[in-house]
């Protein structure tokens, strides 16, 4: 923190200063005669009070790892370029909210409330549907026009077991209402009100064609209006109960502002791209290419009440892909907070050894990407000898994988396991029966049953088949393991082929791009299934992504742009996973979907979870405030309440 303005600018500190420095050097121009205070006829003079001199500003600095390739909220660069992690800790600053994502849970920001059905702002209504119109396809998950023989929901339906055929006339669906209602008073920084024309012009941005963003939710958004000055309702096509329906609301731009210009050109200019109006605690003042971003306190912020934002200044410097400069500086002071994009697993022992001594403080938890090791059950093309679609052997390699010991020796102990898709404080997650255990004696024992003999107990030969069905004689246990590059997923390739290695396993390690591992079917060698097991994380919002290992999401011809790359199929995991698709969280059949799909992950096992990625955050030992949360769309999600020294209270 710096008790003073920053460079090159010519803050209130620099003013008193020159007050001060001019009002020393200034001759008076008139002399009075001392007076002899108690003298008879004369009063005694009286004390001066001096006037208090304002406090210097104060200055955060923020040290990110990358500059922002652009703030506009629809731009491609934005969402698809390495350095979109630091456009949003960024937009923090800039925005608040509109809604958090905090504890996998929606908050309202500068909402009044999050909508529910309980609250009545959300309704499902019965709705007409006729040939033609548009509306949800129960099957294939999509929005589609209602014809003859195709599948849809009634009204009253919201899983596969009462699908219907349509055939002709009119049919009714439901479909879901929202409205969300704006706080009074929340204005963007030039002093203009926010309102909800705002969110709905937003709205229109997002769903131009000139806009590169992808239209998910626009595509089955039936109506997105402003009822009033303050209240947006959001209407999804018939068919479409949208288990996230409380978080459809469009962040706000000012249109007041950016509306001359179109779609495509807002996606270069300046005053979308560099310097966005918003209403949250800063402004952008200046932005200096390679450098660094200079904001000033938002006099206008809805919160200033409060005391908020704590800085009168933040400054968001780059310090670039060096993370280990980024520890250094904070000890040096230049950075007051480094932010987890500055930060790499490499950087944690160290930060861990000098918050012990004092040096620094960290904020930690784990986050919502799960790291996953995939099973191919049903290659294309030439099969792996090792039996990856054998439930037996499944259940061994993961057996033999010390889990907790790669969390405890590579992410400092501050990551964490789970036994399902899910995160393990996800309020959907549910502990399964057949928990994940480490015991590589039980899963040498179950791999010697099946066939694959240890002539040696040499860690550095495999085993050998010897009666392995389909398995020629003396076949060494081999398979794949394909990974992208990076120094985590390098740590974690060395020690699963060790632990596996101890169990007479070998583990052939490819390293390949992530654009090419994840292109679609039939190119890529993931979702084009010609991988032995794939290193991959997926992340969790609010919603259980049971897709992932649903049957329909198996990528083909017919659908190239499924995400179930191990071609796991289960009829009953497929229902459930449809009630937690095609339902509403408030159900219990969303709840029995969450809690039937992770048992059935956990004793199947078509992926091994391997572990959840610590999310961490630094600054120096006077700051005060940071509080990570796994789910949020940055650790920095509250800029606004960090403070240092007195603002902090004794914290």
């Amino acid at each position: 923190m710096q008790n003073q303005a920053p460079r090159g600018l010519a803050g209130p500190g620099l003013l008193i200063t020159l007050a001060l420095s001019l009002a020393s050097c200034s001759t008076p121009t008139e002399v009075n005669l001392p007076v002899t205070p108690g003298a008879e006829g004369t009063p005694a003079p009286t004390a001066t009070v001096p006037t208090p001199l304002p406090p210097p500003p104060t200055t955060l600095t923020v040290c990110l790892g990358q500059e922002p390739a652009s703030l506009y909220l629809y731009s491609d660069l934005r969402l698809y370029a390495d350095s979109n992690r630091e456009a949003d800790v960024v937009l923090q600053a800039i925005y608040d909210g509109p809604i958090d994502i905090l504890g996998y849970q929606p908050q309202a920001v500068i909402l009044e409330r999050i909508p529910s059905l309980a609250s009545g702002d959300a309704r499902v209504e019965a709705v007409s549907v006729s040939e033609g119109d548009l509306y949800l396809n129960p099957e294939s998950l999509l929005p589609d026009q209602l014809e003859d023989g195709q599948p849809y929901l009634p009204s009253g339906c919201s899983d596969q077991t009462c699908v219907l055929t349509y055939h002709s006339g009119e049919v009714s669906l439901d479909r879901l209402a929202v409205d969300f209602h704006l706080l009074p008073d929340i204005r963007w920084s030039d002093g203009e009100p926010v309102t909800a024309a705002d969110s709905v012009y937003s709205f229109s941005l997002d769903a131009d064609g000139d806009t590169p963003t992808g239209k998910y939710l626009v595509n089955r958004t039936y109506t997105y209006e402003a009822l009033d000055a303050l209240t947006v309702r959001w209407t999804g096509i018939p068919g479409f109960l949208d288990s996230e329906y409380s978080s459809n609301f469009w962040s706000p731009l000012p249109e007041h502002t950016l509306g001359s210009l179109s779609p495509a050109d807002l996606l270069t200019a300046e005053e979308s791209n560099r310097n966005p109006l918003g209403w949250g605690p800063y402004a952008i003042e200046e932005w200096r290419p390679g450098e660094q971003i200079l904001l000033h306190r938002n006099l206008q912020y809805f919160r200033a009440a409060e005391g908020l934002p704590r800085f009168d200044y933040l400054i968001f410097r780059f310090v670039g892909n060096e993370t280990a400069s980024a520890v250094q500086q904070l000890l040096t002071g230049e950075c007051d907070v480094v932010d987890e994009t500055a930060l790499s697993e490499a950087d944690l022992s160290s930060l861990l050894d000098l918050e012990q001594s004092g040096q620094v403080r960290i904020a930690s938890t784990p986050g919502a990407l799960l790291e996953r090791m995939d099973f191919n059950l049903d290659p294309v093309g030439a099969a792996s000898i090792a039996p990856l679609d054998n439930l037996r052997f499944r259940r061994a390699i993961a057996g033999c994988i010390d889990r907790q010991g790669f969390v405890d020796e590579v992410l400092g102990g501050l990551g964490a396991l789970s036994d399902t898709y899910l995160p393990p404080d996800h309020p959907y997650y549910s502990a399964p029966s057949q928990p994940l255990v480490y015991d590589p004696a039980a899963a040498a024992a179950e791999l010697e049953a099946m066939g694959w003999v240890d002539e040696d107990a040499d860690p550095q030969t495999p085993r050998v088949a010897r009666g392995v069905a389909g398995v020629h004689l003396n076949t060494p246990l081999s398979f794949a393991y394909l990974t992208t590059p990076g120094t985590l997923h390098q740590s974690l390739a060395e020690h699963l082929q060790e632990d596996l290695g101890r169990c007479g396993v070998d583990l052939e390690v490819e390293i390949r791009d992530p654009s090419e591992v994840m292109a679609p079917w039939p190119d890529g060698p993931a979702f084009g299934r010609t991988f032995d097991t794939v290193d991959w994380a997926w992340l969790t919002i609010i919603s259980p992504h049971c897709e992932m290992f649903a049957r329909r999401e198996i990528a083909s011809d017919r659908n190239p742009y499924g995400i179930n790359a191990s071609a796991f199929s289960d009829p009953a995991y497929d229902r459930a996973c449809s009630a937690l698709l095609l339902g509403m969280p408030e159900t219990e059949a969303y709840r029995e979907g969450a809690r039937f799909t992770q048992e059935t992950f956990a004793s199947q096992l078509p992926a091994i979870p391997l572990f959840l990625a610590p999310r961490t955050a630094a600054s120096g030992p006077g700051v005060c405030g940071l509080a990570v949360d796994p789910s949020a769309y940055s650790v920095l999600w509250n800029l606004e309440e960090l403070g240092s020294g007195e603002m902090c209270g004794g914290g």
